[in-house]
């Protein structure tokens, strides 16, 4: 028996689908008492890009960072943006939706709490992006950064800040991506809901399969007119197909900021002006 996934694919190959609709109930009903992280942006710029920083250790030759933190129910809407050709590593949770992203405001609403990282070079930095391990600026950045951690960010358990040098606030490359290891958390009012999110992921299945055709002219039209009611948020917490990536957006601070090239656990590190 194929499955729900198969099933649109299919529909989608068929019918050469640029971007439609497809049917989510069942995931909407499974986001019932859902919650899920959300790192917390520094900031926003003037184009509603999300800025992320965080506080930066050094322990021996060691690195830690220490991101802000919430948890927030999940929202879902009961239909769900289907593009053919996507820049994330899975269709059906691409970076475009017509799932509502969180803004920066809301996310600072909730009490935040702190997950540390330890910082490791990454082998996945691609040439003319951003290669360097750590980037220091000779000074603050609009955002009161100190530079740029460009990094594997492994999750640790048995890190005390105290027993660490505090370095500063950083700019953190692909930061909404480093809490996926979390998952989600769900409370009774989910559970209690299974067989009926079950039974709604079987009606996903023809919902979608006539959804998705009829949708498809409609959609195309309207994006093609730019009608702002019909094109998708960009959710920039959904993994792209570069990890790194959203990039914290340094370009203002090292025009102006000639960067200090990155620094080992053997260098003199930068002082704290």
């Amino acid at each position: 028996m194929l499955s729900l996934r198969k099933l649109i694919l299919i529909a989608a190959s068929l019918s050469s689908l640029n971007s439609c609709l497809y049917s989510d109930l069942g995931r909407t009903i499974g986001s019932i008492g859902t919650e899920v992280p959300r790192i917390v942006p520094k900031a926003a710029t003037a184009q509603n890009i999300d800025v992320y920083c965080g506080q930066l250790y050094r322990k021996g030759d060691r690195y830690f960072v220490a991101l802000p933190m919430v948890w927030v129910p999940e929202r879902r809407k009961g239909y769900e943006f289907f593009p053919l050709y996507t820049a994330s590593n899975d269709i059906w949770n691409d970076i475009k939706t017509y799932n509502r992203p969180y803004t920066e405001k809301e996310l600072k609403q909730y009490p935040p709490g702190l997950i540390y990282f330890e910082a490791v070079p990454s082998d996945k930095s691609l040439p003319g992006i951003r290669n360097k391990f750590i980037t220091h600026f000779q000074q603050r950045d609009k955002y009161g950064a100190r530079g740029i951690v460009s990094a594997e960010l492994r999750p640790v358990t048995d890190f005390n800040p105290g027993e660490a040098e505090h370095l500063g606030l950083y700019g953190i490359d692909g930061a909404p991506h480093r809490i996926n290891h979390l998952g989600k958390r769900h409370t009774a009012a989910h559970t209690c809901l299974l067989p009926v999110q079950i039974a709604a992921r079987l009606i996903d299945i023809p919902l979608s399969l006539v959804l998705m055709p009829l949708s498809t002219p409609i959609i195309c039209a309207a994006l093609e007119a730019e009608w702002e009611c019909a094109a998708p948020y960009w959710d920039h917490s959904r993994l792209y197909f570069i990890h790194t990536e959203p990039m914290y957006p340094a370009e203002d601070a090292i025009n102006r900021f000639p960067s200090i090239p990155a620094y080992s656990a053997t260098q003199e590190w930068p002082s704290k002006t």
